[in-house]
């Protein structure tokens, strides 16, 4: 038994390790936490009840209105127990498994309203905060904390805000934004941020932020003017997630350099993606990572062009991430040609089934290192490879073995370039899928540094064509 020759000491820092890996797993999910190890004896009991941090932790499930009263109290218990310790705390408010609507009552109103109440008074001690709450919480909260004369959020590091579904028990409030949100304006340490209540189009945002502190955004939906204003008022930006959405009218704005590394574009539409790249300039880039969602409709062309022009003006990119329902190996190759020499990590994800054909067996070649050839080999500096998604892999498997063996066994001295330290495939296994067996020497050749597997595919996939 884990209670016998563990000191109270040791046995608490267990269980704070167990609770930092089950929130690491998943922010939002129900947790266990003390009460439930408080449950498995007396001992156990006596050492949570005893340990400040274990409930310093605190991530509320609220599937319906009536649970707004037992969600008040766990809030109290927590904070009461948790001593002066910076509370993590993340409230999920969520209607699945609702058959029908369910009408606020009065009293569960009340409850709402005391559960952001009792918020406000603790955010001396909030130091992360995640919710889908609806903006009333909010407007309950910064009223809240206006009466009283303590700083707000003095120690509040992390804000996550995802977008509430609209018609979770109906009776808060008919306007979704009643009003400008500053509560969080000032304060002082806040540097990561992700908001996913509405969209971005410029001008003055529902919710102020110290923009100018801001370094990690996370932004769920914004046009392209809106990202770049988002990029003007946030000059320590260093992360930048967005979902690129279309507004009538867009066109591109006046350019933006900004020192931002790491990028990750999620797109819609494709004109979006062109004014946003047409109307900025991020010369220290390391990371871009570009994802087509299924609605992308548009010529693949104008996409690849888009990239190829933009690509060259990132000289010290790292990593590049391409995902799309397919990807065209003779795009492919236009886009690695115009990739920085620099590049270290690329990853190819295409998210509808396609054949690595032909077109991808000259594509390794141009990445194999001989010696002679006329033009050196694309991507010198590259030591990681993954081509993922559900992809039915059928390629010249001479060719790809070839590129390997190039970048790994001939070239140890690296007088060629990189050496290869890892390559991920992902096969998806449809009857026209090829086999494992037949990258044996590929696995051979890498060992542990290869990550080769079989994707599951549900039954009614496999019955369709493969490029459907």
């Amino acid at each position: 038994m884990l209670e016998f020759g563990v000191s109270d000491d040791v046995l608490a820092e267990i269980f704070l390790a167990f609770g930092a890996v089950t929130r690491q797993e998943d922010y939002w999910a129900p947790s266990p936490g003390p009460i439930f190890l408080a449950s498995v004896c007396r001992r156990w009991r006596a050492v949570a009840f005893s340990s400040p941090r274990l409930w310093a932790s605190l991530r509320i499930h609220i599937n319906r209105p009536s649970r707004f009263a037992g969600a008040l109290e766990i809030f109290r218990l927590f904070t009461a127990r948790s001593g002066a310790c910076p509370l993590e705390v993340v409230i999920n408010f969520s209607n699945k498994g609702q058959k029908h609507r369910i009408m606020m009552s009065s009293v569960d109103k009340e409850h709402y309203r005391s559960l952001a109440i009792t918020l406000a008074a603790s955010v001396e001690r909030l130091r992360h905060l995640r919710t889908n709450c609806h903006p009333v919480f909010f407007v309950t909260i910064e009223q809240a904390v206006a009466e009283r004369s303590a700083s707000p959020f003095p120690i509040l590091e992390t804000l996550e805000v995802r977008p509430h579904t609209g018609y979770i028990w109906p009776g808060l409030s008919r306007n979704d934004h009643p009003q400008l949100l500053t509560v969080f304006a000032a304060s002082p340490i806040l540097r990561y941020a992700s908001l996913g209540y509405s969209r971005f189009n410029g001008g003055i945002p529902y919710i102020q932020l110290p923009w100018q502190q801001i370094e990690h955004l996370d932004i769920l939906k914004a046009t392209s003017e809106g990202c770049m204003q988002l990029l003007r008022d946030c000059p320590n930006l260093a992360r930048f997630k967005v979902g690129l959405s279309y507004a009538e009218g867009e066109e591109s704005v006046d350019l933006v350099h900004h020192s931002l590394r790491f990028l990750e574009l999620r797109v819609d539409e494709e004109s979006t993606f062109k004014y946003f790249f047409e109307s900025v300039k991020l010369p220290s880039l390391l990371h871009l990572n570009v994802h087509f969602t299924s609605t992308v409709h548009a010529d693949q062309f104008r996409i690849q062009e888009r990239l190829i022009s933009f690509l060259p003006t990132c000289p010290m990119l790292q990593k590049f991430v391409l995902k799309q329902a397919k990807v065209e190996p003779q795009g492919l190759h236009g886009i690695l040609r115009a990739v920085p020499t620099g590049l270290v990590e690329l990853e190819i994800c295409c998210e509808k089934r396609c054949l690595f054909g032909t077109g991808y067996s000259k594509l390794f070649e141009e990445l194999t290192f001989k010696p002679g050839r006329d033009a050196p080999a694309l991507l010198p500096n590259l030591h990681t490879l993954s081509l993922m998604g559900a992809l039915a892999l059928r390629m010249d498997t001479a060719a790809l073995t070839a590129m390997v063996r190039s970048r790994t066994s001939e070239n140890r001295s690296t007088e060629r370039g990189a050496v290869l330290r890892s390559l991920r495939i992902h096969i998806g296994e449809y009857p026209q899928s090829m086999e494992l067996g037949e990258l044996g020497e590929v696995k051979a050749i890498m060992g542990d540094r290869a990550d080769i597997w079989m994707i599951p595919v549900p039954h009614r996939f496999r019955l369709r064509g493969l490029n459907s």
